[in-house]
């Protein structure tokens, strides 16, 4: 018996932070820029479907 395929999602939710050590949760596949609410610095870029991160990942939210 062949057993049915259930596709995952390719996007997550993560849990970066800031060099200011501001901690945020982002989507992957956001379309637009996000900053840094306490300091200002841009911590994401969209690029073709994805984010580009400029902050550390602290955690992959499921």
């Amino acid at each position: 018996m062949k057993k049915n395929y259930v596709p995952q999602p390719r996007s997550r939710f993560f849990k970066i932070q800031c060099e200011c050590g501001n901690v945020q949760e982002i989507f992957s596949h956001a379309t637009t820029s996000v900053d840094c609410r306490v300091c200002g610095k841009k911590l994401t870029q969209p690029r073709s479907g994805k984010v580009e991160i400029f902050a550390e990942i602290i955690e992959v939210l499921e």
